[in-house]
C-alpha cells in the first residue's frame, strides 16, 4: 500500500469539495464517520447536525490539524476564522495576524499531543496562516508556475475574470489556448510528475482504461464548462497559485455552512481516531454515514476485494457510504449487502470543484 504518503503533513486546504457528502448526509443522523485530511472536508458535515462525528486519518498530523480546525469552528467567529486560515481575502496583510494567531491557537482546546505537533509547525512559518503549506497545496503552487508559462497571464487573468457562465464557455470556443493547455497537461499530468513531486512512489495503479494525461484533461474540461473560474478554489489553486476571494473559498467558509456547521459542533460528540478506518467503522456499530475519500485507491489485495464487507456489519440499514475513486478502481470488490445509489445524486456529483475523483455512493441493504 502507499500508506507511508499519508505519514507527513500532505493537505492543509481541501483536496476535496466536500458540498458532495453534505449533500448525501440526511440530517440529525446518530453516528457518521469521516476521513479527516485537513479538516476542511468534514467541518461541513457538522452543518447536518450528526449526533456523533468520528474523524479518523492514519497520519498524526493531520488528525492534529483536524482537531485545531473543529476547535477554531468551536472557538472563532466566521470573520475570526477567515483571518486564522485565509488570511490572504483581506486587505490586512498577514504578518500582523502572527501574535493573534499564536494567541487564539493557545486558546483552542485540542489535545497535548496535536498542539505540541502544530506548534513546532506553525513556530516554523512564523505563525502565518498554514493553509498553503501542505504538499498537496505546494504541488499545485507548483503547477501554476508552470500554468503562467504556457497560458500566459492575460489568457489567466481573463479566464478569472467572468460573472457568467455562457461568456466563458465563449471564451473557451473562440480564444482559449488549447493547445498550450493540452501541452501543459502532458508536462505535468504525469504519474513520474505527481510520484517525483508528491506521492514518492505511492502514485495509485491507474486502472482506468483511461491514459493519466488524458484523464486530468478530462477532468479540467469538466470544470472550465460546469461552472465559473472565478468561483473555483481548485482551479485558482493550480492555475494561479492563490485562490482569490472569499467567493473561491473552499465550502467551510461559506456563511450559511459557516453558521450551521458551528450549532451543530454545539450538539454533537466529536471523536478522533489515529489509524485504519476500516478498522474504526467495525468498532462501531449503528452508522449511519462514511466518508471514505479516496483511501481504497491505496487498497490491495484481500483488503482491497473486502474492505466493504468488513465495513458492513457495522452500518445500519440504510445507511450510506462515499467512495472517491482516484485513477484506480478497487478490483474483484464484493459489493454484497450495498446498492449502488450513485445515479440518485448526479446533480451533485457533476457540479463539485475538483471533478479528479470518481464517486461511488453505496447504501447497506437491510
Amino acid at each position: 500500500m502507499g500508506f507511508r504518503y499519508f505519514e507527513k503533513l500532505n493537505y492543509t486546504l481541501a483536496n476535496e469539495d466536500p458540498s458532495l457528502e453534505a449533500h448525501i448526509l440526511a440530517p440529525n443522523r446518530e453516528r457518521v464517520v469521516a476521513v479527516g485530511g485537513s479538516g476542511s472536508r468534514v467541518l461541513p458535515l457538522l452543518s447536518k447536525g450528526p449526533r456523533e462525528l468520528h474523524i479518523v486519518d492514519i497520519s498524526k498530523v493531520q488528525l492534529a490539524l483536524c482537531e485545531l480546525r473543529v476547535e477554531t469552528l468551536r472557538l472563532l467567529s466566521q470573520e475570526e476564522f477567515l483571518r486564522f486560515w485565509y488570511p490572504w481575502v483581506f486587505e490586512t496583510p498577514d504578518a500582523p495576524l502572527s501574535t493573534w494567531r499564536k494567541k487564539k491557537f493557545e486558546e483552542a482546546r485540542i489535545s497535548e499531543e496535536s498542539a505540541e505537533i502544530l506548534r513546532e509547525r506553525f513556530s516554523r512559518i512564523g505563525w502565518e496562516a498554514i493553509t498553503l503549506t501542505g504538499k498537496w497545496e505546494k504541488t499545485f503552487q507548483f503547477f501554476s508556475r508552470l500554468s503562467a508559462l504556457f497560458l500566459g497571464q492575460k489568457t489567466l487573468s481573463r479566464l478569472f475574470s467572468f460573472q457568467d457562465m455562457e461568456a466563458q464557455k465563449r471564451f473557451f470556443r473562440e480564444e482559449f489556448p488549447m493547445w498550450r493547455f493540452r501541452l501543459l497537461i502532458r508536462i505535468a499530468g504525469s504519474a513520474k510528475t505527481f510520484n517525483a513531486l508528491l506521492y514518492r512512489g505511492g502514485f495509485p495503479k491507474n486502472n482506468t482504461g483511461v491514459p493519466y494525461v488524458k484523464y486530468y484533461e478530462r477532468a479540467y474540461l469538466k470544470l472550465f464548462h460546469n461552472g465559473l473560474a472565478s468561483r473555483n478554489f481548485f482551479l485558482q489553486l493550480s492555475l494561479l497559485g492563490k485562490i482569490l476571494n472569499r467567493e473561491s473559498l473552499p465550502l467551510e467558509a461559506d456563511p450559511e455552512i459557516y453558521l450551521a456547521s458551528k450549532q451543530g459542533l454545539s450538539n454533537a460528540a466529536i471523536f478522533y481516531h489515529h489509524g485504519d478506518l476500516v478498522q474504526v467503522v467495525q468498532g462501531l456499530r449503528n452508522v449511519d454515514f462514511v466518508s471514505i475519500s479516496n483511501v481504497p485507491s491505496y487498497f490491495t489485495g484481500d483488503l482491497e476485494r473486502s474492505f466493504l464487507l468488513r465495513m458492513r456489519p457495522s452500518l445500519r440499514p440504510g445507511g450510506r457510504l462515499v467512495i472517491r475513486h482516484y485513477l484506480h478502481h478497487p478490483e474483484g470488490l464484493d459489493r454484497s449487502g450495498f446498492q449502488d445509489v450513485s445515479g440518485e445524486f448526479s446533480g451533485a456529483i457533476s457540479s463539485e470543484k475538483i471533478q479528479m475523483y470518481a464517486p461511488e455512493i453505496l447504501e447497506a441493504r437491510s
